[in-house]
């Protein structure tokens, strides 16, 4: 069953390597194929003009041989020079084509599973083995290359040897020409394949295992060096020199516990590669003392020895490299799963097909408890609202509360585990996804602005409305900044991408959010911490404007400064992930043994 399984893995991978690059799978058959016959054509004419030159000395025989022989090594040399190029090529353009296939399943994957720490985990194991194996897929393929490679060998060996096997298995006097002698050195020769794919599979075993370690010690060291070759957070590991600590915590782990465990790989394939020698010397020394006391009892020329001992030893490397290969199976398995675990990763969300209806809409939140995935605790708790057309809402509440939740459940990123979130009376699981998405414009608390020019980072498209963008400046108030840079709206953010490129405040990057936010245009809009990298005057502004370009629409607006809650119709108090109280300032005020009363007063004590 476990073969069966394994073979049918083998198959998915070959099916997906034909699908992403048609023309490898053909490459590697034909390069592979060439390669591998190259030296029969030296064994068969080298014994060929042995023989002329110890026999008949036929000069016309001898010219023709060598010019066939050169001829024949001229074509094939090209020939598989060329494919190999092609095929290293294709080779290159599927590991690409993999990191493609990730790539553009994160993007369409759910974000409740984007999130996970276990599939992050999975993502983190992938990379790894393409780091260090150059993917599952480019190892599989180059898997095909060394069994095609040995088939071929064992093929042109058992054609020039044929005349050998039939004298071998044609009986005499002596031991040397009997068939057992032959019977023995092949029995011999198959003990020693089955013994090198024993030891393959089990080092393959043990270093998946150790690989497995390292993996997350490599972990810790790769999050720590993008840390520090990160300008952006440069700024706090010089000011605090937190360098002996991430040292401790990343380098000495792997000068540790890495080095120790890539010292135990290093070892195995040490060991494994020195046993595989050692028995292939031993069969190596059979095959010449079985062709030896055969040429000796003179039953073949010396041309023949020539060619007999070179198509023997490629039997020993074709069959060694066949068995060595299909070894490492425990090895390129897993990392095939990990792939394959990730691209046919399916939606756990219900796919709806109704499409919101235009016009005014209401947002209800009906008895909603969520917890996030692969955790105890409720983030939010038998938790309800409602939300009328046009209405602004403030929300308000401690750290880790249930706010930001809020908002992830509202734009269906998550689903509820509990109660359910309907639009117009309707539960949203019923709606296109990216319909319904389409209904809000979002400021997150951890928004991102990207290394692209600025008004495809408000836009979020290559195609633009150039007086739209400018206008979504003025209103977020950054289009005076905007008018300073050099390239203006084509100024690249950042300098990962673009050496040129700007580097933007926390403030800047926050007015841009808003603008990307308002150019989007949707019926409802949410503010989660909006103004808070920004200085008192531009949060005055950004307050001064906000029934401005809200206008009519939904909005939902979350602070930790309470006074910048009071335009708001509603404000909804959040506690320990349930909503304890709703109303205006004025009726929340009143009631002094209240959450909001608590988080006013902590406030209020430090303004005149």
């Amino acid at each position: 069953m476990k073969a069966t399984t394994t073979l049918k893995k083998i198959g998915t991978g070959f099916r997906e390597i034909h699908r992403l690059e048609p023309q490898l799978i053909p490459l590697t058959v034909l390069s592979s194929s060439l390669k591998a016959a190259l030296p029969f054509v030296n064994l068969y004419f080298s014994s060929r003009i042995i023989d002329i030159l110890s026999t008949t000395r036929d000069r016309r025989a001898l010219i023709l041989s060598v010019a066939l022989a050169l001829s024949i090594n001229l074509f094939l040399f090209i020939s598989s020079r060329t494919l190999e190029n092609r095929y290293y090529m294709s080779r290159g353009l599927l590991y690409n084509k993999e990191r493609g296939e990730i790539i553009r399943k994160l993007y369409s994957m759910d974000y409740e599973k984007l999130e996970s720490p276990s599939f992050q985990n999975l993502l983190h194991k992938h990379q790894e083995a393409m780091d260090k194996t150059g993917s599952s897929l480019f190892r599989l393929s180059w898997m095909l290359s060394n069994w095609v490679s040995g088939g071929v060998m064992l093929i042109f060996s058992l054609v020039l040897l044929f005349p050998l096997l039939k004298i071998s298995f044609r009986g005499g006097e002596s031991f040397v020409e009997s068939p057992w002698f032959a019977i023995a050195l092949f029995a011999a020769i198959g003990i020693a394949v089955a013994i090198i794919l024993l030891i393959s599979r089990k080092i393959s075993r043990e270093w998946f295992r150790l690989s497995e370690q390292y993996m997350g010690i490599d972990k810790i060291y790769y999050y720590y060096t993008e840390l520090i070759s990160d300008y952006k957070t440069g700024k706090e590991i010089r000011t605090y020199q937190e360098q002996n600590l991430i040292e401790k915590d990343a380098t000495q782990l792997v000068l540790t516990d890495g080095i120790a465990i890539q010292k135990k790989i290093a070892a195995n394939s040490a060991k494994s590669s020195s046993l595989i020698a050692i028995i292939g010397a031993v069969i190596g020394f059979g095959i010449y003392l079985f062709i030896g006391l055969k040429g000796l009892a003179g039953l073949f020329s010396i041309g023949s020895l020539v060619c007999y001992t070179g198509s023997f030893m490629q039997v020993v490397q074709g069959v060694t490299a066949i068995a060595n290969t299909t070894g490492q199976m425990p090895q390129v398995i897993p990392t095939m799963d990990y792939y394959f675990d990730i691209i046919h990763t399916e939606p756990t969300k219900q796919i709806g097909t109704l499409l919101p209806q235009e016009g005014p809409i209401t947002i209800e939140f009906k008895n909603v408890s969520f917890r996030y995935p692969e955790s105890e605790n409720y983030a939010l708790k038998s938790f309800s609202i409602k939300l009328e057309n046009g209405e602004q809402l403030a929300v308000v509440g401690r750290n880790g509360s249930g706010k930001t939740t809020f908002i992830k459940l509202l734009c269906r990123l998550y689903d509820p585990q509990e109660g359910e979130i309907l639009l117009n009376g309707v539960n949203i699981r019923n709606y296109d996804e990216k319909a319904y998405q389409k209904l809000f414009s979002v400021v997150f608390q951890d928004f991102s602005m990207f290394s692209f020019p600025l008004a495809e980072n408000i836009s979020v498209a290559e195609d633009y409305e150039e007086k739209r963008v400018w206008s979504c400046l003025e209103e977020a108030g950054i289009a005076d900044d905007v008018r300073k840079m050099e390239q203006q709206l084509g100024t690249y953010l950042y300098k990962d991408v673009e050496e040129t490129g700007v580097e933007i405040s926390g403030g800047e990057a926050q007015k841009l959010a808003l603008a990307r936010a308002l150019y989007k245009n949707a019926p409802f809009i949410v503010l989660d911490e909006p103004t808070a990298a920004l200085d008192p005057i531009a949060e005055y502004e950004i307050y001064s404007k906000f029934n401005h370009f809200v206008g009519d629409k939904t909005a939902i607006y979350i602070s930790h400064r309470l006074s910048s809650c009071r335009f708001c119709k509603h404000i909804a108090v959040f506690r320990q992930g349930e909503l304890v109280q709703l109303g205006t300032h004025e009726e929340l005020i009143q009631h002094q043994d209240g959450a909001y009363y608590e988080l006013w007063n902590a406030q209020a004590q430090y303004y005149c």
